[in-house]
């Protein structure tokens, strides 16, 4: 944690006027600070929509395509990495361009943990085949228009 808190250290660190990369800067932090609650949110919903479908009896949603979900298989993370990214253009505008290592390195491990929750998506019996066939259309991170198994653009669900 410390390496990437690194860009708080260097934006208080230095008296510097506002200006255009502060901006930029403050949009994507913003942004994916957005993206990362509403894609949090939407797996909020469905991992409890879940419970309550197994509770009445009913066959769960196997896995999560709506919303964000449909653009990039982890938009939560991807959200995560803007705010990231965003604190090291911060750090990177007022002199500290060092600072994009922590980003770096944050990015590093959670593609790392994005490994780990892909492979325990594909142990799940019930899952694997459903999550195979979502891997194949949809990104893995950048939100990106749904693709087919050839390549060719098609119709979100």
């Amino acid at each position: 944690m410390m390496g990437v808190c690194l860009p708080m250290y260097a934006i208080h660190s230095v008296e510097k006027p506002w200006n255009t990369w502060d901006t930029i800067a403050t949009i994507i932090c913003s942004c994916g600070i957005a993206l990362a609650y509403f894609a949090d949110t939407q797996l909020h919903e469905f991992v409890s929509r879940n419970i309550i479908l197994k509770e009445q009896g009913k066959p769960a949603e196997i896995v999560l395509k709506k919303g964000l979900w449909q653009y990039s298989r982890h938009p939560n993370y991807f959200g995560e990495q803007l705010w990231w990214w965003g604190l090291a253009v911060f750090g990177w505008n007022v002199g500290y361009g060092w600072t994009f290592i922590g980003s770096l390195v944050n990015s590093l491990c959670l593609a790392y943990v994005t490994g780990l929750v892909e492979q325990r998506m594909l142990q799940h019996d019930l899952r694997a085949n459903e999550y195979i066939a979502y891997q194949k259309t949809t990104s893995v991170w950048i939100p990106w228009f749904k693709l087919s198994f050839k390549g060719e653009k098609v119709k979100n669900t």
